[in-house]
């Protein structure tokens, strides 16, 4: 396959990267450094507690071959804490321009009752997004009372072509945090309008974030 073309983008603060890159032993590492990060203050047997959670959602991640993935936590007072969930995926995409791919998205993503489709002009070049919102039911293993929970979740996806080789990249937000709905989509939004695409230089080739 040929390498993915250098792209850069910028993640704002409160986003902490999940290892989804690392295996073995280094992962086990990066994970106890990444709640440690995340809970400085939290008594070791709590963090023993959260780590296998982070744990089982990264290997989920890396098992769909994301480029990137991150668990974005956002304090609002002392008791209140909004969470998201932000992934890059990089795909194959056979597209004769990013005008075309990004025309042809929106028609197809139009189609689906449950997706609000739209048509973008980023900085980086033409884009779509798709907001959709649907419920999830978590299994027992993952809530604080051990009982299953269905949540209202929000998920905000913009897939971005590549104007610089046959690629597609999808940004994906999801949310339980639907009060901070309108926060987080600005802050998707500022991600996107941050994205660069830049030409090979020297045969490097390398997705940088």
């Amino acid at each position: 396959m040929t390498e993915i073309p250098p792209f850069s983008l910028e993640v704002p603060q409160g986003f902490h990267e999940l290892p989804v890159a690392v295996t073995g032993d280094a992962r086990e590492q990066s994970l106890a450094d990444l709640v440690q990060g995340i809970y400085p203050q939290a008594d070791p047997e709590v963090r023993q507690a959260i780590t296998p959670m982070v744990a089982s959602a990264t290997a989920v991640m890396a098992d769909a071959q994301l480029t990137y993935a991150a668990i974005g936590l956002f304090s609002d007072g002392p008791d209140k804490v909004a969470q998201c969930a932000l992934t890059l995926a990089v795909a194959p995409s056979d597209h004769p321009s990013a005008e075309v791919a990004a025309h042809g998205l929106r028609e197809i993503l139009a189609r689906t009752d449950s997706v609000e489709a739209g048509y973008v002009d980023l900085p980086c070049g033409p884009a779509v997004t798709a907001i959709s919102i649907s419920e999830v039911t978590y299994d027992g293993e993952y809530t604080t009372t051990g009982e299953p929970a269905t949540l209202r979740m929000g998920r905000l996806q913009a897939y971005v072509p590549f104007p610089t080789g046959p690629y597609l990249a999808v940004l994906t937000l999801d949310t339980p945090a639907m009060d901070y709905w309108e926060n987080f989509s600005v802050m998707m939004g500022t991600v996107l309008m941050g994205m660069e695409f830049h030409e090979p230089l020297n045969d490097e080739a390398e997705p940088s974030r």
